[in-house]
């Protein structure tokens, strides 16, 4: 990884371990990314507007390669870590933890990663990808590091709570409507997907369906949703060198 901080452009730093205010992350595939738009305004709600010349001076760090860059805001120094991106994941596996939310700032990215981190450490099953967020009702809210959808037929359900505002969520639900197909807040309990494909969705891995949930000594292994693979690919169409600041 490498680590810059802005100064009127980027100078290498090597500052590590520090706690971050606020944070966004995508992929970015040679040059080539996916709403990187929504990412930069969801960062610029919490941290305020990014300098003059700060996304042009990033661009130029992240023109070659597979890459997972964090913009990130700390003690009022912008930070940019240029990281490598691992390969996206097929599928997904999650650990269902019946535990307190763990989340201090749920609709910020960034100020809850330590909390992130001792919560799958203490909860999370030996061999899964992630562990679920719940509600006090034991609904499924989100993931550490992404969010749920369930498909109950047409109908696009998403958590009825409080999450992370996702860009590949906000993707997802846009592209649904515009389907004309049904999108409801539903409470999504991990015995709904025994019957009920359920989708996990970050900006590194894409569309990734859930492919076992693990609760207590239980295994669910939610349905694949049939139109699945027309829903990855025209997530991963989607990369492209333009991007732009929602209105």
């Amino acid at each position: 990884m490498r680590r810059y901080t802005w100064r009127g452009d980027f100078v290498g730093c090597d500052v590590s371990n520090i706690p971050l205010d606020v944070a966004d992350s995508w992929r970015h595939s040679n040059g080539h990314t996916n709403g990187l738009g929504l990412h930069l305004e969801r960062f610029a709600r919490s941290a305020g507007p990014l300098p003059d010349g700060f996304v042009d001076a990033m661009l130029t760090l992240l023109s070659t390669g597979e890459l997972f860059p964090r913009i990130a805001l700390s003690r009022g120094e912008l930070l940019l870590d240029v990281r490598p991106a691992p390969p996206a994941r097929p599928t997904t596996s999650l650990t269902y933890a019946p535990a307190p939310d763990p989340r201090t700032q749920p609709e910020v990215k960034g100020p809850d990663f330590g909390a992130f981190r001792a919560y799958r450490s203490r909860y999370q099953v030996e061999g899964t990808d992630d562990t679920v967020v719940v509600d006090k009702h034991g609904a499924m809210l989100e993931t550490t590091t992404g969010a749920l959808v369930m498909w109950d037929g047409d109908t696009l359900c998403i958590p009825d709570g409080v999450w992370l505002p996702s860009v590949t969520l906000h993707q997802v639900v846009a592209r649904a409507e515009k389907l004309d197909m049904r999108v409801e807040r539903r409470q999504l309990k991990p015995e709904l997907a025994a019957k009920h494909p359920l989708w996990f969705l970050n900006s590194l891995h894409g569309i990734s369906p859930v492919s076992e949930l693990h609760v207590g000594d239980d295994v669910i292994t939610p349905p694949v949703h049939p139109s699945f693979n027309e829903w990855r690919d025209w997530w991963w169409g989607s990369f492209t060198t333009e991007w732009h600041i929602e209105a």
